[in-house]
């Protein structure tokens, strides 16, 4: 979307580009409720649960947040208030964008792949469950 928007393509790209990130952001926030409806724990059950359902909880406010702002993006793009020399506030968003989906690289590998996961498991094997 933003390429379009920097090469004066106003017609289809950007707005592609728009409506399939929102609909991610959107898909992802129905697959962290419907986690948070099925998970085994709560927040009141351990420290991980406390910690898990407060780094998720927080990044899925910004997922949020930041859909709401490329929705709002796509309605000043779809009003033609943007131009290839003029759109800081779709370039600001495409920045928080990126910076949530990296919050979320990090989440992923500590709170899923390390505490609560695979790579801790396979830890625990290799060491025959002495991990210290």
């Amino acid at each position: 979307a933003h390429k379009s928007v920097r090469l004066k393509d106003y017609d289809v790209g950007p707005f592609i580009g728009l409506l399939m990130t929102i609909l991610c952001g959107a898909v992802f926030f129905l697959v962290q409720v419907r986690e948070y409806y099925w998970n085994s724990y709560s927040i009141a059950d351990s420290v991980y649960g406390s910690v898990f359902y407060l780094l998720t909880g927080f990044h899925g406010a910004h997922v949020v947040v930041g859909t709401i702002w490329l929705s709002v993006s796509l309605s000043r793009l779809w009003r033609g208030e943007f131009s290839s020399q003029r759109h800081f506030g779709f370039e600001a968003c495409i920045w928080y964008w990126h910076f949530v989906g990296v919050v979320w690289v990090t989440l992923w590998l500590g709170v899923y792949v390390w505490f609560g996961g695979w790579l801790y498991m396979w830890w625990f094997k290799i060491w025959d469950g002495d991990i210290y």
